[in-house]
């Protein structure tokens, strides 16, 4: 044999004789390194349960993870089986302990006298270890060894304990970024809940006044700017703030500080310390904004609306921002932009329509020189009533429709009708009349006034029945009998061609002979109020 060739062998002897490789060893180390390849926290918990029960044959595991909604630990691979309050004696006794502890040995030790639990691991689980999991000062689960077979007493060597003792120092930096994950997610579940916040607000107004009030509840921060951008300026101009000084806070040009850098470059930044940032801490823009930060911009790559931007000091939580608070504000400002486009395009839907209303009124108005400003008037009676009678923003917004086209049928009646100074005849009297269902007519044409045509049906009923249609008291909708007190009292304080306008006091007093026929007393009651409130000086 070659002599180099033999030394070769001698060396394998050698290595064979003196370093005997432990492959189980080896084996075991691999399996554990599987067990950072992870997705899921059930994915995980699986992974470690399977692990064990592959080392250890005779055994089988359970994996009791911190809950901290529920306040519990429990099985989140066999939801809903077993949990553990985490203010239990038993869990705070276990989470002192800091290597794997027999169950016996655990509750004579710590003299833990709670029967359901002792009988839940020994009889129902067939338990007879328990290995803490410990992160810092907090434990976040618990492994449950237990015995396959329950005849045997025995069912870990001392080997086993010590690779479940390996484990537990494995797996805790895991299962506590399984729990950080799970916190983020959770975040972020309640970050959906942000678009109802936001449509409960009046108008877009309210909307952009709310913002960080609105935002404090799902992001922990100390003050906050939001910008909203001027096209014909190529600036951005504050509009909403948190904690922070309106005079400290001038228009930006876009590129200009923080905010104007994010919303030229439409990408959002984080900043985990602006102290210690190459460029932001050198900015003397937005000098307010200290510490951690994140400022994302708002709106679509089709219509840029502006950027908002919050700050939070280290001294006052117990870390800065992080990503995930970037991703949580990213969706914020979506839903806030989502917001911002449809309340404008609501707007100016309403904005057309109330045109359209203006349109329809002043053509009526000029058949009728007597009548001009009429239709608004009893708007704004009728509107001021419903404020008081406690109707909603979009009740209300239908009763100064309905208001408004009250009387829009009389169109169709003949001028010389309209105008006719004298007393109208019996057939006169029949054609005006007819003007409820004209404006009825009108109004159906356009399924935007489906609920306020009832109001300009019925404004002239009575809750006797005796009205232009006789309809009973149940079917007037309430909207109609409020304009028709706004309707009456603007009447008889108007001039007419053939009377002039009553003053205040007689006209209350013939209105008044008008509650339970024509409207309520709480209609007559919010419009009195009205008038003594709000316009004391008003005829």
């Amino acid at each position: 044999m070659p002599k180099k060739k033999k030394q070769q062998v001698n060396q394998l002897e050698t290595v064979g004789e003196d370093d005997v490789l432990n492959l189980s060893t080896i084996n075991e180390s691999f399996n554990m390194d599987a067990l950072d390849n992870w997705t899921t926290t059930v994915g995980l918990v699986q992974s470690i349960l399977k692990f064990v029960e592959n080392e250890i044959p005779s055994c089988s595991a359970h994996l009791f993870f911190h809950s901290a909604d529920f306040h519990e630990y429990r099985e989140i691979d066999r939801e809903g089986i077993t949990s553990f309050s985490d203010d239990s004696i038993f869990i705070g006794c276990l989470s002192m302990v800091t290597e794997i502890i027999s169950v016996d040995k655990m509750f004579s030790d710590f003299q833990i006298d709670d029967p359901m639990i002792s009988e839940v691991m020994k009889v129902l689980y067939n338990g007879r270890y328990l290995v803490p999991i410990v992160h810092g000062f907090d434990m976040i689960a618990f492994l449950l060894i237990c015995a396959r077979d329950p005849s045997e007493e025995e069912i870990l060597s001392d080997e086993n304990k010590d690779l479940l003792n390996r484990l537990s120092a494995k797996i805790q930096i895991n299962l506590y970024a399984a729990s950080v994950a799970t916190r983020g997610q959770k975040e972020l579940l309640r970050v959906a809940e942000y678009p109802f916040v936001l449509q409960k607000h009046e108008d877009l107004n309210a909307v952009n006044t709310s913002l960080f009030n609105d935002l404090k509840k799902e992001i922990s921060f100390n003050k906050g700017v939001a910008y909203r951008y001027i096209d014909a300026a190529h600036s951005l101009s504050p509009f909403a703030y948190y904690k922070i000084d309106e005079d400290k806070v001038p228009n930006l040009r876009v590129g200009e500080g923080i905010s104007g850098q994010v919303f030229q470059s439409w990408k959002p930044i984080f900043v985990p310390d602006r102290k210690g940032h190459p460029a932001y801490s050198i900015m003397k823009e937005e000098s307010f904004l200290d510490d951690s930060i994140i400022s994302v911009p708002f709106g679509t790559n089709q219509e840029r609306l502006g950027v908002i931007t919050i700050s939070r000091r280290k001294s006052s939580n117990k870390e800065s921002f992080s990503l995930e608070h970037q991703y949580m504000m990213q969706i914020v400002s979506s839903f806030f932009a989502i917001e911002t486009i449809n309340r404008k395009l609501y707007q100016q839907l309403e904005n057309n329509e109330m045109r359209f209303v203006k349109g329809l009124t002043h053509t009526l108005e000029e058949k009728d020189k007597y009548t001009q400003g009429h239709s608004d008037r009893v708007a704004k009676y009728s509107v001021a009533i419903g404020k008081r009678m406690g109707y909603d923003p979009t009740r209300l917004k239908l009763l100064n429709y309905g208001a408004q086209l009250h009387d829009i049928g009389k169109i169709g009646i003949s001028d010389d009708i309209i105008n006719k100074p004298d007393k109208l005849s019996e057939e006169e009297f029949k054609a005006i009349k007819n003007h409820t269902d004209l404006g009825y007519n009108i109004l159906s044409a356009n399924p935007y006034f489906e609920k306020v045509k009832e109001f300009v049906l019925y404004h002239h009923e009575t809750l006797d029945g005796k009205g232009y249609h006789h309809v009973s008291a149940d079917k007037i909708p309430e909207e109609a009998m409020v304009i028709s007190c706004a309707d009456i009292y603007d009447a008889l304080t108007s001039d007419r061609s053939y009377r002039k306008a009553l003053e205040r006091k007689q006209a209350l007093q013939i209105l008044a002979t008008n509650i339970g026929t024509h409207f309520t007393q709480e209609i007559y009651d919010a419009f009195v109020q009205y008038l003594n409130d709000d316009a004391p000086t008003e005829a």
